[in-house]
């Protein structure tokens, strides 16, 4: 895509009459792949409060590599000086199944903008309404968590929330601190000589187990790609655990690592094994790992509202904050519904898992391409 990206903007924000004069006046510029780039990128995002991985360049790289969906990421900086104010990562996902969409940030929980100031905030958002408009998306996607907009004219979805929970020193403590139940089918899980391992298989093996339960949810899956590389781009911030009975592989948890926060992002278990609390087991020996390493915060990522996925994780007792994922929608469209929730897919989604799990290894990749 070739546009000119470089757009100027004067003035104090109106929240802050002692703005520096270096954000008094800033530009928006496109990012590009210089590694010089990247760094003060990832930079700004490791400072900022609400930055998370997957506002780092490292995952725009995974995402770009794995769905090839077209980077539009701009940041703002000073005029004055060069210093960065503000990113936003951004991709134009073309999507035989919604259409034409601008995302920030695909396949992931989190993003939208990350901003220094007010001013810098509203720069970036105009620059993305711009880029919709020329783009001719149906709508712009912010998936906030922490940084959501004040604008009441940005329509917001209630659909996911996230759940997070502070970790302790001491392994006990996290322990006492689940709910009674959910602690006892841990220790069933510890009873049935269940074995936690970090880095002790590949991508092949995860793959194995991770497709079989995606198929089972009626899910397509990603292509392996995406998962070397994850392994590849966060290199020591993303790990594989799993969980082994008798000597066989019963779930795994692909995870990354940001600053303090354990963050199991995709993970999955044998059907035929759940009956031996792995998954209790597995995720609370993750909880475990995480303090025993100076972790102070288990994300557990998003969930639907309503959903199987919803009710295991809100059986852990962790704090639960909606997630206000904001919309800046064409002219007459609506706010988009492309949750799996939506009655339109679940003839598909019903069908999906009964095909063979080859099939759906093959043609999945594909398929999942078009999701968001």
């Amino acid at each position: 895509m070739e546009y000119n990206s470089t757009q100027r903007f004067s003035g104090f924000s109106s929240w802050s009459p002692t703005l520096p004069a270096s954000e008094q006046s800033l530009e928006v510029v496109q990012v590009g792949s210089d590694p010089d780039q990247s760094r003060l990128w990832d930079r700004f995002v490791k400072s900022h409060p609400h930055g998370t991985p997957f506002h780092l360049s490292a995952w725009q790289r995974v995402v770009a590599s794995t769905f090839g969906h077209q980077p539009c990421h701009v940041r703002a900086v000073s005029s004055a000086t060069g210093e960065m104010l503000g990113i936003l990562p951004l991709f134009l996902v073309r999507s035989l199944i919604f259409g034409r969409m601008l995302i920030s940030t695909p396949q992931a929980a989190y993003g939208g903008i990350l901003a220094s100031s007010e001013l810098a905030e509203s720069a970036l958002l105009q620059r993305a309404q711009q880029l919709a408009r020329e783009e001719n998306a149906q709508f712009l996607e912010l998936r906030n968590f922490q940084n959501l907009i004040r604008l009441p004219e940005l329509p917001t979805k209630d659909l996911y929330v996230t759940f997070r929970q502070e970790l302790f020193d001491d392994p006990e403590k996290n322990m006492q601190a689940i709910p009674r139940k959910t602690r006892a089918e841990i220790r069933e899980g510890i009873r049935n000589g269940l074995e936690f391992c970090v880095n002790a298989i590949g991508v092949d093996g995860f793959y194995d187990v991770y497709s079989r339960s995606v198929r089972e949810l009626g899910t397509p899956v990603f292509s392996k790609r995406l998962f070397t590389s994850g392994l590849r781009e966060f290199d020591v911030d993303c790990r594989i655990f799993s969980v082994h009975w008798k000597g066989r592989l019963v779930s795994a948890v692909w995870t990354l690592f940001y600053k303090d926060a354990v963050v199991p992002y995709y993970g999955g278990s044998i059907r035929e094994y759940n009956h031996l609390a792995v998954n209790n087991f597995m995720y609370w020996m993750l909880i475990r790992y995480g303090c025993e390493n100076g972790y102070r915060i288990f994300d557990f990522g998003r969930s639907k509202k309503g959903t199987g996925s919803f009710n295991f994780k809100k059986r852990w007792g962790m704090t639960i904050s909606d997630l206000p994922y904001q919309y800046f929608l064409s002219d007459g469209a609506s706010i988009p519904d492309t949750s799996p929730l939506n009655p339109k897919f679940a003839f598909g989604i019903r069908l999906w898992r009964h095909m063979p799990l080859w099939l759906t290894n093959t043609i999945g990749p594909a398929v999942s391409r078009h999701l968001i």
